[in-house]
């Protein structure tokens, strides 16, 4: 009789202790509070706002898109074109850049003279 006591004052115990380190885990949570959204405007409305301004931007953006997607497009219906076409813009920007590049420059032109 006197262990089954002892086995209950201990069990008793164990639970008290354990409701103990509950309660002071909830009460320290008081102390640690999150920031208040009271103050700050509604994430959601400011969303909102961004996704109408972009709606009215966009309008000109699918445009300017569209046109240069078209654009791509028929560059890349002749890809040696545009190559050489941006190369000689490149070289007329940049007329000093390399000597060498004007010696491959003289040497493909006497090949393409040869080769006609």
């Amino acid at each position: 009789m006197q262990s089954i006591f002892t086995n209950f004052k201990q069990n008793l115990q164990r639970k008290v202790l354990l409701l103990a380190a509950i309660a002071l885990l909830l009460v320290s949570g008081l102390f640690v509070s999150e920031p208040s959204y009271a103050a700050t405007p509604n994430q959601k409305l400011i969303q909102q706002e961004q996704m109408d301004k972009n709606s009215q931007v966009g309008t000109v953006d699918v445009e300017q898109r569209e046109q240069a997607y078209e654009e791509q497009v028929e560059a890349s219906k002749d890809i040696d074109k545009t190559y050489e076409d941006n190369l000689k813009e490149f070289k007329k920007s940049h007329p000093d850049e390399n000597i060498v590049n004007k010696a491959v420059e003289g040497a493909k032109e006497a090949v393409e003279k040869v080769t006609k």
